[in-house]
Order: C-alpha cells, then structure tokens, then sequence
C-alpha cells in the first residue's frame, strides 16, 4: 500500500534550521557526515561470534528460545539489560535490520517503548546510543561508563540501524535497499511487528517512534504506516506520539530559512546572508522542478564541498568545517570513539553481529537520492492531527515560531500548527531589553496546567511562555546576540520572538548545562 496514495493535505508549521543535499553519486552527504566518519572495522583476531538471526524463531514459535538467545551480556564495569539481533524483513534479497534493546531500568512493566531512528540518510542508531542518549558513553581507551542521564531509565529504547544496509543492517541485494520512505516504513513495519512478536510484554505499554535530521522523514512514515495499518493488523502497536528533533521533514521549507539563521548566529554577516539567500533560492527553485541534480551543484558549492576541489561558501567564511554545532568547528574526537568500540570481537559477539560488515552507508544514501528533496508534510499533518507530537527544532529560525508539542499534554490532538510570527498575537522578546544572567520567574496557569514564564526586564510585555515541568531558564549575552539557556531535560515548550529578532535558543547551549 502506497502512504503517498493515503496522505493528507494539512498544515503543517514552521521550517527548521538543516538543510539537505541530493547527488547522484556516493558522497559524505550533508547529514550522513556527521556520522560518516566513524569508522568499524571487522576483526582481524579474537572471536566476534556469530550473527544472530531472530525470524526463524518467531515463526517457529519459539519465542522463550530466541527471546534468551538474543540477551546481550553486560560489559565491563556496566549491568544494563538489554538484547540485540536480526530480524529479516524481506526474505527474497535476504534484508535484515538490526536492532539493539533496552527495557526500561524503572518500571519497565508500564514504561513507554520508544523507537530511535538515525538520520543521514545511512546513519547508525548506534550514534544516538552511544554518543547521545543511551546508557552507555565509550571512553578513549574504548571501555564504556555508564551516561548520567540515559534515556534508557524511563523508557524501554529500540534503536534500529535503519533503513536497510545502514550500520551493521544489510541486504544481499542491491533491490533491497530503501528507495523511497514507502519502502523505508515497510520494512520497518515488519521489523516492529516482529519485534512485538518476540517480545509481547510490551505490546500494551505506549510506543513512542522517535529521531532526529533526516529521520524527520522516517518517523512520520513509519507513524502514519502503523496508523493505516493497525485497525486490521494482527499484531497491533500502540502508537502514542512522534517526537523528532531538527527534522528534515519539508526540505523546501526549511532551505529558505538557513541564511537567516546564520545570520542570526552571527556566522554570516549582512553581505554573506544576501548571497546564501539568493543561493538558498535558486535551490528551492529547482526543487519545485525537480531538478534534483542540479539543486544538490548549487548547494553543495555553498555549503559541503563534495563536488569540488575547493572549500565549500560555508567553510571559507566561518573557518568551520564541522556545522552540526556552532559552538565547535572541528568534529570532535570523542564521537569517533563508539566505532572502534563496535570493532572489538568481544563486543560483537554481545551484541550477536558476528563478523558481518558495519556500513557507512553510503550505499543508502545512493539509492535514496530521489527522496532527498521530497516532502512528508502531509503525513506529518495526519500524525499530529491524531497523536502527541514533540518536534525540538532547537534554533529559531526566521519568520516562524518554534512550538513543539503546545498542547495539554492529556488532549493527542495539536490545537495549532504553527503561524508565522509577524502576525503573532503573543508576546515577544525584545532584545537587549533583559540583564544577562537573569533568572526568569514561573507561575502557574492552573486553567492552561502550564507554566507561564516570564523574563524581567524594562521593556513591558517582553515574555517567554515555556511549557516545561518545573525548571529554571536563565539568559545570557555572547558575541552581541541574547541566549535563552535551559537544562538538557526541559520538556515540550513554546517561544516566541519579534520577526527581526537576532535570537538563538538552545536545549542546551552552554557546556555548564550539558550532560
């Protein structure tokens, strides 16, 4: 079944601050080289085991069996349950995805199963395990120490190395990989209903599917499959919400707003913006031909570089080569650790992947190129209609408000879809209006159950309404532009700025709030 052939025309808010590039050729690819340059090798010495293969069981019944065959021994130092393995989603080129899960370390009876998926497209979920959220963090000398503040301790987390031939998932068939997300939602379809098979005590608690950059498309793909699917499936998922940080779910939208955000951050000055603008226009104006070829020359002159033998726009005026974080130019070196980590023989044969080959992917990333540029807004629209959404775009970007998951949290259905701020009826933040390193102060809104926030300053009116738990934000003032600064753990907000503001708003910014 076709989700194209399902979707629905709806609105959907805001553009983000990413952008993507399409080739037809293998390169790093704009999203995938942030994860691109880990590098696992295949053993060369000591016993990495065998492959373990989960379907067979499944459809012999022999659940207990394959259940217990597929525990991962704890490491060194650590004692975090968890399982790990294969499951086949198309028999005929031999595609298997690889799954690594962790039950929740309190309550995992009733605990929310979250999905993690990677972006890229083609990069590993072991990135979002390692270096992310998961419980563990590998250190230099590749031994592993337990991350203060997992996801793992309130939620059962499934990351899958997703779609097909990305990390240690694979297929014997260049057929089998993903084309498109219709073919990146059905196969991640039958691992889930396989995954709920083998392990059924989850099949109750709430299913949460979740990721960041390019997986702002295979969430809401995969959400809006099990949402046609499961009023006739026999195995149900009890889809409760998406959440999707940076998503790069409407690229058309979201490449109109990068030069004001990098102004904003004071990256590009006046000149430099008005060239990106016009570049970022010319791009958009090939998307809506759909000439991806020639969007993907002009952006990559502008910002990657793959095509050419000289750095990229980007580069040559930031002095950055790294652009995944404006506070570090360089890429650093402690996100590289988890892929010698993967190398070791001891740990794949914990993790039950045997000698088979870890994948850069750049092979996804070929055979996706026609998806590069391609909207799921209407699928995106239809989630949020019917399901709990977060989406943590981070930055603000120009013209538009950043409102992830503003409704009451009890009500699954969104009550806004995002407007543009210049028509915005609520309050703004003037800058240079509030003392840096001010405290903000919180009431409560009993009617609304929300947090109303408000920021002190001299300008009246000059607000921030964060729906959160019970947290401090504080402000500050760096290289001339105001920050709002909130602890990692801040929950589902809402912020609004004047249209012209120079404005960054980071979860977290500082190094004093990181994890």
């Amino acid at each position: 079944m076709s989700l194209a052939a399902k979707g629905v025309l709806g609105k959907m808010w805001k553009a983000t601050i990413l952008w993507v590039l399409l080739t037809l050729e293998p390169s790093e690819g704009l999203f995938r080289s942030l994860y691109g340059n880990v590098r696992v090798c295949s053993p060369s010495h000591g016993d990495p085991g065998q492959p373990l293969f989960l379907t067979p069981y499944i459809k012999s019944g022999k659940i207990q069996e394959g259940k217990q065959l597929s525990l991962v021994g704890p490491f060194p130092g650590t004692n975090v349950k968890s399982y790990s393995g294969y499951l086949t989603v198309n028999e005929t080129y031999n595609s298997n995805l690889f799954f690594w899960f962790f039950p929740a370390q309190e309550n995992p009876n009733d605990a929310p199963v979250v999905l993690w998926l990677q972006g890229g497209p083609g990069g590993s979920s072991m990135f979002g395990l390692f270096v992310e959220h998961g419980p563990y963090v590998v250190n230099k000398n590749l031994t592993v120490r337990a991350r203060d503040f997992p996801w793992t301790v309130k939620f059962s987390m499934l990351y899958v190395d997703n779609p097909t031939g990305t990390g240690f998932s694979f297929t014997d068939d260049a057929r089998g990989f993903a084309a498109s997300e219709d073919d990146v939602a059905r196969d991640l379809y039958s691992a889930l209903t396989q995954f709920f098979q083998l392990f059924p005590e989850y099949r109750k608690n709430d299913f949460y599917a979740t990721g960041e950059s390019y997986a702002g498309k295979y969430v809401p793909a995969i959400a809006y499959y099990i949402h046609l699917l499961n009023p006739t499936a026999k195995v149900k998922i009890n889809l409760k919400g998406v959440a999707i940080g940076d998503g790069f779910s409407d690229p058309e939208t979201i490449i109109g707003g990068y030069p004001g955000f990098l102004y904003h951050i004071g990256l590009l000055d006046e000149k430099q913006k008005k060239y990106f603008q016009k570049q970022c226009a010319e791009t958009i104006k090939y998307i809506k031909q759909e000439k991806w070829r020639k969007a993907f020359e002009i952006f990559d002159s502008l910002m990657n570089g793959d095509l050419t033998s000289y750095p990229s726009y980007f580069q040559n005026s930031t002095g950055c080569s790294y652009y995944f974080n404006f506070l570090r130019c360089q890429e650093p070196e402690e996100e590289k650790y988890f892929g010698y980590f993967l190398s070791l023989p001891e740990v794949r044969r914990a993790i039950h992947v045997g000698n088979l080959t870890f994948h850069d992917g750049s092979e996804v990333e070929k055979h996706m190129w026609a998806d590069w540029f391609k909207s799921v807004k209407p699928w995106l629209a239809e989630i949020m209609n019917n399901y709990r959404d977060l989406q943590n775009w981070g930055l603000q970007n120009e013209g538009y408000d950043v409102t992830p998951s503003s409704q009451d949290p009890k009500d699954p259905k969104p009550k806004s879809l995002g407007k543009s701020i210049a028509s915005s009826p609520e309050p703004t933040l003037i800058l240079d209006s509030i003392p840096c390193g001010d405290k903000v102060t919180t009431t409560e809104d009993p009617e609304r159950k929300v947090l109303v926030i408000e920021i002190p300053g001299p300008v009246q009116g000059s607000t921030i309404r964060n729906r959160i738990l019970s947290m401090e934000v504080s402000v500050e003032k760096r290289r001339d532009h105001l920050f709002v600064v909130a602890p990692r753990t801040m929950g589902p907000f809402l912020l609004t700025f004047p249209h012209d503001s120079r404005v960054c708003v980071s979860l977290p910014l500082c190094p004093q709030y990181s994890a």
